[in-house]
């Protein structure tokens, strides 16, 4: 929902649906249409594949009904055994000196618990959001082995 230009071939976007349905309130189509329909878990590239990985989780649970649910997705209920692979896997898949750039709302989970699951601390990020809730975290893969 955030690129300017989603086509751009730089971009390749993973979820792990696809689907398209009318469920705005004003009739609006919602079309998921990933390049690739992918699991953040268990993603199907081979280690260090990438400069730049963008991940941007669900922020309800599963079983939401509601139309940001069906917009953006559903953490699952065991949510940190979810978000602990999901980082290993963006982690993995990232290259020697690559970034991850992370997105996260803080809905009913705080920024604090989120980051328990990461695999180190960012490096800068937008710690107090304010009335947004919204923190865009930056995390940076050194060519050391120490991560």
């Amino acid at each position: 929902m955030f690129y300017f230009d989603d086509k751009h071939p730089s971009v390749l976007f993973c979820d792990n649906r696809e689907d398209v349905t009318e469920i705005l309130c004003d009739g609006r189509m919602l079309e998921i249409r990933p390049d690739l329909v992918a699991d953040v878990t268990c993603l199907p590239f081979d280690d260090g594949a990438f400069p730049l990985v963008v991940f941007d989780p669900p922020h309800l649970f599963a079983g939401s009904t509601g139309w940001q649910s069906k917009k953006y997705g559903a953490l699952p209920k065991e949510w940190t055994e979810w978000m602990t692979k999901a980082f290993s896997e963006c982690w993995r898949v990232l290259s020697k000196n690559g970034t991850l750039v992370f997105k996260w709302y803080e809905y009913r989970i705080g920024l604090s618990e989120i980051l328990k699951c990461a695999p180190v601390k960012p490096v800068f990020g937008n710690r107090r959001p304010g009335s947004s809730k919204t923190h865009w975290l930056v995390f940076f893969k050194p060519e050391s082995k120490e991560n």
